[in-house]
């Protein structure tokens, strides 16, 4: 390695363009995990056990993908609970937690497992409720 004597090479300078790069379009790759869920007992634990990559992609990709939606939902988990297995009161506790309010993704999948854990833990009866494999929850990642 030779070392270079006396002052620095200046850096070219710098050209700008006439006007700046934006994004236009998006592309997810969105992929499947093969778990799903027909239960609320089956849906916290597996809250508690996907990749957090699910988690995200359920919260936060989802207001992305379902901005048309009026009132949007807060999420799929609360969509799910609510539409699918007809646990409103769950669904709308679900759709309150602000995603936003958690720094971590490991925090925000302990309030939605939590959430549901706490509910199943009041209501016996809600253990007892399942649909068919076509309208189970699948996780996608």
């Amino acid at each position: 390695m030779a070392l270079v004597k006396g002052p620095m090479p200046r850096p070219p300078s710098t050209l700008k363009a006439a006007t700046p790069f934006r994004f236009y379009t998006s592309f997810v790759l969105e992929e499947a995990t093969g778990l799903r869920a027909t239960t609320l007992s089956t849906l916290a634990r597996l809250i508690r056990d996907v990749p957090e990559g699910c988690i995200y992609h359920h919260t936060h990709a989802f207001l992305l993908s379902h901005h048309y939606l009026t009132p949007e939902p807060a999420n799929d988990f609360a969509y799910w609970v609510s539409e699918v297995l007809g646990e409103e009161p769950l669904g709308e506790r679900l759709a309150s937690i602000d995603t936003l309010e958690h720094s971590t993704l490991h925090s925000l999948r302990e309030a939605l497992a939590g959430t549901i854990e706490a509910h199943l833990a009041n209501d016996p009866t809600a253990r007892l409720k399942f649909v068919s494999d076509a309208e189970a929850f699948f996780f996608i990642k």
